[in-house]
């Protein structure tokens, strides 16, 4: 009976050995596909940076000017006027769909629906971002994890080289999966802000075209 316990925990022992060592390449591979991803997105955030137009005092004007057709009865022109803000795509979209409400007549019913949706869209413009910050450092884990078994097992059978290549993969799968994580942490934080100054001043030009005369913050 021990005999059929050992080689049932032999079996064991082995198969999460194989199963756990079969991931080490699909790791590897999505590891590097996330760095890829990673400087990619640090590039577009750079040149977002550069492109980003924000003019509060323009976007006050136009929001007062569209007011004004718009009680004018002149909604056509209205729509044109806040189309002419140039802006983040983002906010660039929820003045069109401000314009068109107002074309139509449904703004005062449609507004609200409007903003909130522009908020899910943003939000979920972060999704991919929050997903890296988490999968880049689990990934990195796996990739620091999975090759300590062959290190441990050439270790013991005086394999220096295999010890040392698999310490090579463990320690380069952490420094990437962190790197990963720093960039996709670091982007997340500044389009946040990005996005949530984006609609504060779109919350502002709605205020503005439903008639009140409130200060810029």
């Amino acid at each position: 009976m021990g005999g059929l316990f050992l080689i049932l925990y032999e079996t064991s022992v082995e198969l999460l050995y194989i199963f756990s060592t079969a991931f080490l390449y699909p790791d590897i591979v999505a590891l590097l596909l996330l760095f890829a991803w990673s400087l990619a997105l640090l590039g577009s955030l750079i040149n977002e940076y550069t492109s980003r137009h924000r003019a509060l005092s323009e976007l006050e004007e136009i929001s007062l000017q569209a007011a004004d057709l718009r009680r004018a009865g002149r909604a056509k022109e209205a729509a044109e006027a806040l189309s002419s803000y140039i802006c983040p795509h983002q906010l660039s979209l929820a003045l069109e769909q401000i314009g068109r409400s107002i074309e139509t007549g449904l703004f005062d019913l449609k507004f609200e629906k409007i903003l909130q949706d522009i908020e899910l869209s943003m939000a979920r413009a972060l999704e991919p971002l929050r997903i890296g910050v988490k999968a880049g450092p689990i990934l990195g884990l796996m990739g620091t994890l999975i090759p300590m078994g062959p290190a441990l097992i050439g270790l013991s059978q005086g394999d220096i080289k295999s010890l040392a290549d698999n310490l090579v993969i463990a320690f380069a799968t952490t420094v990437i999966g962190l790197v990963v994580g720093g960039i996709c942490y670091a982007v997340m934080v500044i389009r946040s802000r990005w996005y949530r100054q984006d609609l504060s001043d779109l919350e502002y030009a709605v205020e503005l075209l439903r008639g009140r005369k409130d200060e810029a913050a």
